[in-house]
């Protein structure tokens, strides 16, 4: 939710704010306002699946499927007599899903100061990190596997550098305290700290098991971000860091601590965009399995916008290698993709696209290609 996150100046705090407005006559209590997106996919693919830990190697699936990606935020926020801005950000998923609410936080802004993160919200390497463009159809972290536009053959595309760029590894909004300085020059840093790497929206449970049991705890997370424009010639940089404790694991004897890493570029000039990522991960994850985070994965992209239309391409591959014993994972995808502006938050999107997975852990393996039509309602 980055771009939301500086879209809507969504920066919040709801209970302190409470127990100061009685004595802070001019400024008004926090008004909850709604907002979030809709997205409803049609999606056709032709797959060959298969999975040689089922009977039969082959598995049929839906040559045209309908998908659909939708949350709704519940954001609202007060600026006090001294010019500092109290608010709070709860994202409620429109669907069933397994993390109901997953991002909710408070936020605490000036101009002056930056900005202070408290809750369930993604670290200040994920917040800050720049990626490739595209053309409506996004494939860093985006809509292709966000959407299950095909079958997962079983390889993770998040919590390892194999879907994604961004620094996750286990830390799924956790529980945090954030700090994303003003811009100056050009810059801006951000720093996290987060106490154990869990799913957000949970009840924070305090149990720390250095044998094995829990996930990483005592993370730090790091990230720059630079933006220019030299005479309409934009530029976009960043880079960041996370660690993160795996204790000591005397079940798996896994108990290298976690590492890893993302850079990325973004340039554009009369239109044309063009960048792409990378990031590294390594060490353990946490859990009684010995699980590793060691991947890597890179994209680039370019996109063209003119008016309300854009059309873009784009790459990404990721590799995984989750066990010391083997089981190496990897991705392939890529799209060409457009999308055309129909009003003020309504977008028509459309592409092709292809893929190539791979899980040798447990035998996995999907390839195929596909095309796809959506609308994307922003409010």
């Amino acid at each position: 939710m980055k771009h939301f996150l500086y879209g809507t100046t969504a920066l919040a705090t709801a209970g302190l704010i409470a127990g100061v407005a009685g004595n802070a006559a001019a400024a008004d209590r926090i008004n909850i306002g709604v907002h979030g997106y809709h997205q409803q996919w049609m999606v056709g693919a032709s797959q060959d699946y298969k999975n040689s830990a089922l009977s039969g190697a082959e598995k049929s699936e839906n040559i045209v499927d309908e998908k659909h990606n939708s949350e709704i935020c519940f954001v609202g926020q007060t600026t006090l007599d001294n010019g500092i801005t109290f608010g709070v950000n709860v994202q409620l998923e429109a669907n069933q899903s397994g993390d109901q609410i997953d991002e909710s936080y408070m936020y605490v802004r000036s101009d002056s100061m930056g900005q202070l993160i408290l809750g369930d919200e993604n670290n200040a390497g994920y917040l800050l990190h720049v990626t490739a463009p595209d053309g409506g159809v996004s494939i860093d972290s985006g809509d292709m596997i966000n959407n299950d536009f095909w079958v997962n053959p079983g390889l993770a595309y998040y919590d390892r550098a194999v879907g994604t760029t961004n620094l996750r590894f286990g830390d799924n909004d956790s529980g945090k305290i954030s700090y994303i300085s003003p811009r100056f020059v050009g810059i801006q840093l951000g720093v996290s700290y987060i106490p154990q790497f869990e799913p957000g929206g949970d009840n924070n449970s305090s149990l720390k098991l250095n044998d094995g049991g829990n996930n990483i705890n005592d993370g730090f997370a790091g990230g720059i971000n630079w933006t220019e424009d030299f005479n309409g010639f934009g530029v976009q940089l960043s880079g960041g860091y996370l660690w993160g404790d795996n204790g000591a694991d005397s079940v798996t004897g896994n108990d290298d601590n976690l590492n890893a890493y993302n850079v990325g570029a973004q340039f554009s000039f009369a239109g044309f965009s063009f960048g792409g990522a990378y990031s590294n991960g390594d060490g353990g994850i946490g859990g009684t399995t010995g699980a590793r985070a060691n991947s890597r994965a890179w994209t680039v992209g370019a996109a063209y916008e003119v008016g309300p239309y854009t059309v873009g391409i784009g790459y990404m591959k990721g590799e995984e290698n989750p066990t010391s014993s083997g089981g190496k994972g990897r991705l392939d995808q890529g799209n060409i993709s457009g999308s055309y502006q129909l009003g003020p938050g309504i977008r028509l999107v459309g592409g092709i696209f292809a893929f190539d997975g791979e899980n040798e852990g447990n035998t996995e393996q999907n390839d195929g290609w596909g095309g796809t039509v959506a609308f994307k309602l922003g409010f």
